[in-house]
């Protein structure tokens, strides 16, 4: 029998591709795409492991883990993360998840992080430990609150008024990607709105 796999990741197509990719080796028992609705799909259907975004609607990846290994904890949990930062895996350490990857990992790594937590140990991605050169590294935004370089630009320009659209021109990228941007600097900064952001930057003297 294959181990049974929860995907969680709001992005569909991030979502689907794990699913089409892990597929052959384990059985896909649910996909969900909103924080609100893992505790549910757990509920209905016990997986031996989840694949769990951190940045997810309504519901982030660290209290939904919290939750998890309070109600389920046979589950073994596993990061699937756009996130490098130090931050974000001291934190994902602290709450004892079982593993960490990053979500440009090929099969074959995936493939041995699951294998590794369904056999009781712990797997972060090797890549984490890669040294990270950051020519913002003494930025405070880049330093404390974990933002790319990318994400401080647009950070910037939403503090000079721009729009989405305005923003995607400047820095000649897709507009979704700058919607990307957008909801990664919400979620690291803990605001819901450009009104929380320009004032989080004013509060914290980062204009």
């Amino acid at each position: 029998m294959k181990p049974k796999i929860i995907i969680a990741d709001d992005h569909i197509l991030v979502n689907d591709g794990v699913k089409y990719l892990l597929s052959v080796d384990y059985d896909i028992i649910a996909q969900v795409t909103d924080g609100a609705n893992v505790m549910e799909a757990l509920q209905r259907s016990t997986p031996n492991v989840i694949l769990l975004d951190i940045n997810l609607p309504n519901k982030n990846g660290f209290k939904i883990a919290e939750e998890i290994k309070r109600s389920f904890s046979t589950v073994k949990i596993v990061f699937l993360s756009m996130y490098s930062e130090a931050s974000f895996i001291e934190r994902a350490k602290l709450t004892e998840v079982h593993g960490y990857m990053l979500k440009h990992s090929t099969k074959e790594e995936l493939i041995v992080c699951i294998n590794a937590v369904l056999d009781n140990k712990i797997y972060y991605d090797p890549k984490l430990e890669e040294p990270v050169i950051n020519l913002h590294q003494k930025d405070i935004f880049v330093k404390q609150f974990a933002v790319s370089p990318r994400e401080l630009d647009v950070i910037n320009l939403i503090c000079k008024g721009l729009n989405s659209q305005e923003i995607a021109q400047k820095l000649s990228v897709s507009i979704e990607t700058v919607k990307t941007h957008r909801k990664n600097i919400y979620f690291k900064l803990g605001v819901t709105s450009v009104f929380e952001l320009v004032e989080f930057v004013d509060k914290n003297s980062l204009s």
